[in-house]
């Protein structure tokens, strides 16, 4: 096992490993931060639910790969504007959990989160709140069936793009507060279960949807935009 636990201000770390059961506990605040993280193998972790990895700091590059089964992350990200995020996973039923902007802006991030190569993976991702984020963009490429989707933005200006392929996915977004939010799907495979629900107080709401039935159909989709009570 490994306990790596940091709080510095400017930091480079690169960690691998290549067998299960290895943990990663992260505590950093500062900025210029960059850090690699790559593992390999299964039942790894990256914080826990009770204990997340925590960053926060400006103008941040992170770089986080999981190889595998049964991985799992979860980590909050405090504050975080002009960041650079890119979590990538490849294997069956890892779990990955994001609170994004809960006490800081994030705006001017990019967060790119790829799940390849597997099935019954799980993200959970919660961007913000609506006095505390704003305008980061989040893109998430699935390869696999059976997959969950759970997305909320509570910030203004809430940009979401989707490229999924495979069957039986299942899909929620809630995008919260005022100004221009939008999210963007393409998906590709069949028995699909699809929740958008959008509220914005003062401006405009856009959900563009793209829909391939390849070798079956049967999905279902439900879209709400509304000026409140989606």
């Amino acid at each position: 096992m490994k306990r790596i636990l940091i709080s510095v201000i400017t930091l480079l770390l690169s960690a691998t490993t290549f067998a299960g059961n290895n943990d990663i506990y992260i505590t950093q605040t500062g900025t210029g931060l960059t850090l690699t993280i790559d593992q390999i193998g299964a039942t790894n972790t990256i914080g826990t639910s009770s204990a997340r990895a925590v960053v926060s700091g400006t103008s941040m590059t992170i770089d986080i790969d999981q190889i595998g089964s049964s991985n799992a992350i979860a980590a909050s990200i405090l504050q975080g504007n002009t960041t650079s995020w890119t979590y990538s996973a490849t294997g069956d039923s890892n779990s990955a959990t994001f609170a994004v902007g809960a006490t800081g802006d994030v705006a001017g991030s990019d967060f790119d989160w790829t799940q390849t190569g597997g099935d019954s993976n799980v993200l959970l991702w919660t961007q913000g709140a609506d006095a505390t984020a704003t305008s980061a963009n989040t893109d998430f490429i699935i390869v696999g069936g059976s997959n969950n989707i759970n997305a909320k933005c509570e910030v203004v200006g809430c940009i979401n793009n989707w490229d999924i392929t495979g069957s039986s996915n299942d899909i929620d977004t809630v995008q919260t507060g005022s100004a221009n939010h939008a999210i963007t799907v393409d998906l590709t495979g069949s028995s699909m279960d699809i929740d958008i629900h959008q509220t914005d107080t003062a401006s405009t709401n856009v959900a563009n949807l793209l829909l391939q039935t390849s070798g079956g159909s049967g999905s279902s989709i439900d879209i709400d935009q509304c000026a409140s009570g989606c």
